[in-house]
């Protein structure tokens, strides 16, 4: 990895964290959405002893990094569960997500909006948006009706 790419992570990982250290409070349950290795998750446990934070990855391997770091830091307010996100139901006070691959952006974000917990999300860079079975795109009415508007006054120029 560059070092100019190497910073720009670092950077995106220290915002992430900064901000949810605002929002946090004592006794808060954090859950690091799509967590991978655990670098937000474990930075957040290390910051915020009095949270608790939960560490959600689909990639058995990733996890298995994570509890090791973890416990090479010997935090006990972290947890770990290997599930695909349509399988988490549990409650929390605050989601996070860094790069959430594809749809698992707005899957994180729907969590979060069902569960009523505040949400610091850095979404992934993927450079278009398609359309699921479980989103339609754009999400917003209002942006849906412009969009609209624009195509018919557009098809109506040919």
């Amino acid at each position: 990895m560059s070092s100019d790419r190497a910073l720009r992570k670092q950077q995106q990982l220290n915002n992430l964290v900064a901000a949810v250290t605002k929002l946090a409070k004592p006794g808060d349950v954090i859950v690091d959405f799509c967590s991978g290795g655990g670098h937000v998750g474990i930075v957040l446990a290390y910051m915020l002893p009095s949270c608790q934070v939960v560490l959600i990855e689909n990639k058995e391997l990733s996890l298995i990094r994570a509890k090791d770091r973890s416990d090479e830091l010997g935090l006990n307010n972290i947890s770990f569960i290997q599930a695909n996100l349509d399988y988490f139901n549990g409650t929390f006070n605050i989601g996070v997500a860094l790069h959430a691959c594809g749809v698992a952006t707005d899957m994180v974000i729907e969590h979060c909006i069902k569960a009523r917990a505040a949400f610091v999300i850095s979404p992934c860079c993927y450079g278009f948006i398609q359309n699921t079975v479980k989103f339609k795109y754009p999400r917003s009415n209002q942006f849906k009706e412009i969009l609209s508007y624009k195509v018919c006054k557009i098809n109506s120029c040919e």
